[in-house]
């Protein structure tokens, strides 16, 4: 489960009989928070702090994982389920499988007659994601490798229907993404942070016959709401002075002389730039044609 704090921090706790969750207000024992329903309130042993128990969800996942790496968050993750056109049944390969954020959107995704396969380079992360995945239980939706794609390879051939890369270099893993694709081709989608990422990515995907090539960049704005007052004294003299004596008094506020209203704007601090994100169709493989080399194009034209 996901546990918030009264401050609004999340984290994940897995609940055991007779262990206790300390915190600095109080304590909150296993055997009194099982068996109670998602979305209550509890307070400590000494009433002096509450949690809030929610149900485990990809996208409070993202928010209290504990971060190997750079993570996508919903915003992303959201256009890359749509534009990846991803749905139960699908078979889904990702690269770069990182802190796990994306993967647990993918596998909810897919449902429990799809697949997910992902890839990872380096061996602590890929064994620590390969353990969560089996204790969320996804390991029969997820299956993870130990693998360098751009090297390599994939570990699915003639598969998948939707190619994820979170790669610093995925121009070298888009040759090896056409493997992967089934007979009727599919949808890939490229996470890059720098423009000159996408500029190579896209140059590769232009190669290797993707075509519908299109990069965006999500932008989240918050807005928080909060409660402002007003003064609104009358004009003039007289209304000045009626105005100066009800503050005195301190009936400005059944006179209605101070006026509260609700201010929305967007927040100070929030998530900025997070990446680029490139999407591009590969069509059935009987009809993918590579764009030829600048020596071979000159060659037909002579011809």
């Amino acid at each position: 489960m996901v546990i918030v704090r009264r401050e609004g921090t999340l984290e994940p706790l897995v609940i055991q009989r007779d262990l206790q969750y300390q915190l600095t207000a109080g304590l909150f024992r296993h055997n009194d928070i099982i068996g109670k329903p998602f979305g209550c309130k509890m307070y400590s042993h000494n009433k002096k702090c509450t949690i809030t128990i929610l149900a485990p969800t990809p996208e409070l996942w993202t928010l209290s994982l504990p971060h190997r790496t750079q993570i996508l968050y919903a915003s992303d993750i959201s256009l890359v389920c749509l534009m990846l056109e991803i749905s139960p049944g699908s078979v889904v390969v990702e690269s770069g499988t990182g802190s796990g954020s994306l993967t647990h959107a993918l596998a909810r995704a897919v449902g429990e007659t799809g697949e997910v396969h992902t890839h990872e380079f380096h061996k602590e992360r890929c064994e620590a994601a390969s353990t969560e995945f089996k204790s969320h239980g996804l390991d029969q939706i997820v299956s993870s490798y130990h693998r360098n794609v751009c090297q390599d390879g994939f570990a699915v051939q003639d598969k998948a229907d939707a190619v994820f890369l979170d790669l610093p270099c995925p121009w070298d893993a888009i040759k090896h993404a056409v493997s992967a694709f089934s007979l009727d081709g599919g949808r890939i989608c490229s996470f890059s942070p720098c423009i000159e990422q996408v500029q190579k990515a896209c140059t590769a995907l232009s190669e290797e016959g993707f075509e519908e090539i299109q990069t965006f960049e999500g932008i989240e704005r918050q807005y928080q709401l909060s409660r402002k007052r007003i003064w609104e004294p009358f004009v003039g003299n007289q209304r000045h002075k009626k105005f100066r004596s009800d503050q005195r008094s301190g009936e400005k506020a059944d006179n209605g002389w101070l006026n509260a209203y609700v201010k929305g704007g967007p927040k100070k601090d929030g998530v900025g730039h997070t990446g680029y994100l490139t999407f591009a169709t590969l069509h059935a493989k009987e009809f993918l044609t590579k764009k030829l080399p600048k020596d071979e194009v000159e060659e037909t034209i002579a011809e």
